[in-house]
């Protein structure tokens, strides 16, 4: 009997074996998934790791040499076929190596675990992200990083609804999720968008082919008192094919081929970046009743200020909401009865209406619109943000607004 590998009773130490075991009879179906949603350099690694389950180690030693001439600088799959020579030798792992290098065997075994937990895990065809209930047009793709699990979704905009077409693996902060204060090496949870893109040209070497910043902190990361900055989706240098699970000063960094992947279907100052611990998958039929709720609600917002009904209106915001230029609750009813007071007629329209789950935080949606308002003496288009929560009551109340996140 051929003696198991250590980094295959790795992942039997975690749960992961026995579903690798009744995994290796559906290969055929599973490879068709890992070929749309994976990088090759991913589906291949996988697929070396299936074979050496089943103790097919010259198969598996041949497929990785293959991957590793094409990608020279894929530090797990080099570690993998060092593992696997070694197995096949029937000899074992030599006990006396150094710390350093133990304990960089270990972060790549942590990246091993990440990778196949995701394949073994992943059953996302005909459901969606609950992070997401409505996609306006001018969202041609949003993007969710799932901190927890160490993967990026990359979804096309079908209707409104959600369409996966990508996901990878991905690096986050050394610190873990939750980014608070400067320094903590957290990576944010929350949502943001791409700022811009920065090619190669402008980046030392640690950011691989680009860089695309987002907006951390965002108004509510304000409103939290939360600090930092410069929070990028970025690559990886060039001597390495990607970097373990936690090893980033707060950015999600992604492999280089993985990057340039993704870029094109970015949309520099929309495209949404929702950063959350965890993703629910659901029929897209499930959030539907949520997002009817909080459409109603919205609705009744805009019904009471167009009716004038300032009483009403102002029952739509949280007793500690705030405006985008710092009034409290107290204040900005003040500030709305005094318009109020000048007006005969008011029309609201409301438009390309985007809704998302707002991840980190008790009952909140984000949601975002573009609002054409008149009235008897004043006219403004705008592009609306407000952060709505859902109160102990089960009434929807609006926490935030802004029209610069």
């Amino acid at each position: 009997m051929k003696r198991a590998i250590p980094l295959l009773l790795l992942l039997a130490g975690c749960g992961l074996w026995p579903v690798l075991a009744a995994s290796a009879g559906t290969e055929t179906a599973d490879s068709t998934v890992s070929e749309r949603v994976h990088s090759n350099a991913e589906s291949q690694l996988l697929a070396v790791l299936n074979l050496a389950q089943q103790g097919e180690y010259d198969t598996a030693i041949n497929d990785l040499s293959d991957l590793i001439e094409a990608r020279p600088n894929f530090r797990l799959a080099q570690l993998v076929y060092g593992e696997l020579m070694v197995a096949r030798s029937g000899r074992s792992i030599d006990p006396a190596i150094s710390e350093k290098m133990r304990d960089q065997r270990d972060a790549l075994l942590d990246e091993a675990k990440t990778r196949w937990a995701h394949r073994v895990s992943a059953a996302t065809d005909g459901k969606v992200p609950d992070v997401i209930l409505q996609m306006a047009p001018e969202y041609e793709h949003a993007i969710v990083v799932d901190l927890s699990n160490n993967r990026l979704y990359l979804f096309a905009n079908d209707q409104g609804v959600p369409r996966l077409i990508s996901d990878f693996y991905t690096t986050i902060g050394r610190g873990g999720a939750g980014k608070q204060v400067e320094g903590d090496m957290r990576t944010p949870i929350g949502i943001y968008h791409i700022t811009r893109y920065i090619n190669d040209n402008g980046l030392p070497e640690l950011y691989g082919v680009g860089a695309l910043p987002v907006n951390y902190p965002n108004a509510l990361d304000r409103a939290r008192g939360r600090t930092g900055y410069g929070i990028w989706l970025h690559g990886v240098p060039r001597t390495t094919y990607s970097r373990t699970p936690r090893a980033s000063e707060g950015c999600v960094v992604i492999a280089n081929d993985d990057f340039e992947s993704i870029r094109d279907h970015v949309d520099v100052g929309t495209t949404p970046v929702i950063m959350t611990t965890g993703i629910d998958w659901v029929p897209a039929a499930d959030v539907e009743a949520q997002r009817t709720a909080l459409l109603s609600a919205v609705e009744s917002w805009r019904h009471s200020w167009q009716a004038i009904d300032t009483k009403s209106y102002l029952t739509y915001y949280a007793p500690d909401f705030v405006s985008d230029d710092g009034r409290d609750k107290a204040a900005f009813a003040t500030y709305k009865k005094q318009i109020n007071a000048s007006k005969t007629n008011i029309t609201v329209d409301l438009s390309d209406i985007s809704i998302f789950r707002y991840p980190g935080e008790d009952r909140m949606m984000k949601v975002t619109f573009n609002q054409n308002y008149t009235s008897n003496n004043y006219h403004a288009e705008d592009r609306k943000t407000q952060y709505w929560q859902q109160n102990d009551d089960g009434q929807w109340q609006i926490v935030l607004e802004t029209e610069k996140d």
